[in-house]
């Protein structure tokens, strides 16, 4: 695996999506460092010093874009002091700094050929998955059986739409979608199972019976991960078969 590289970066574009939830686009100062699907970025608002300066204050996001791709991408949403202060200072233009690769959050990596793999994300959880869903998406197939389990608030908090549908409709995986407070509009995906209401982890589990030995992949707000993960090991399923999002 790659040795972490800090490398000066851009903002090239921000979306919204939702009040407080935005992806941002940055084109770092090279070829942006080699990462695989699944792995974790640093990110830092203040100047950086190369020449043996200390790394300023940063927070760590999961990569939303491809391997390969010619600029990275993150998802967050505005929850503490830091991501308010990237709401407020962080514009096109704007220069950072990036600190890359870590985690062990992959996919393929974790689970043998053979066994079947149900994601479940809450929110911008869904940031690790993209670069997984877009790389079996390129590939045109599937070697397993994939579940996705993905629940936001609002349909406007709803990420990589023609993704999850160009997935969906290619027969890669089965889409569950779950919006918490409205009801699903017809921006969802046509090809996605989605319904109003939140993520249910006895349903997913129930759901998932007729699964070959599967790996299940849980990423979204600490608490949801706790509590997903102490369902999924009551229910009998081993702890190696359960991967959560760790930045560490």
């Amino acid at each position: 695996m790659p040795n972490p590289i800090k490398i000066k970066a851009q903002v090239v574009s921000i979306q919204t999506f939702g009040e407080g939830t935005y992806m941002i686009r940055f084109r770092t100062a090279g070829v942006p460092p080699r990462f695989q699907a699944g792995q974790f970025l640093h990110l830092a608002i203040d100047e950086y010093d190369p020449a043996g300066g200390f790394w300023p204050e940063s927070r760590v996001f999961s990569i939303a874009s491809a391997p390969g791709a010619p600029e990275l991408e993150i998802v967050y949403s505005v929850k503490g002091q830091y991501t308010r202060r990237m709401e407020k200072q962080l514009a096109v233009g704007r220069e950072v700094w990036l600190k890359l690769p870590y985690g062990t959050f992959i996919i393929d990596a974790s689970r043998s050929t053979d066994q079947d793999v149900v994601l479940i994300a809450g929110g911008t959880g869904i940031s690790p998955y993209l670069p997984y869903l877009m790389i079996l998406l390129h590939e045109g197939a599937a070697t397993r059986k994939l579940r996705l389990y993905y629940g936001v608030r609002e349909n406007a908090m709803l990420l990589a739409r023609d993704l999850i549908e160009g997935c969906a409709k290619a027969g890669i995986l089965k889409a569950n979608l779950f919006i918490e407070n409205e009801a699903p509009n017809r921006l969802m995906p046509n090809s996605a199972c989605r319904e109003q209401g939140r993520l249910n982890i006895g349903r997913i589990i129930a759901e998932s019976t007729g699964l070959n030995d599967p790996v299940f992949y849980i990423s979204g707000p600490p608490a949801m991960i706790l509590t997903f993960k102490t369902t999924l090991i009551e229910s009998g399923i081993d702890t190696d078969h359960i991967k959560i999002d760790e930045w560490e």
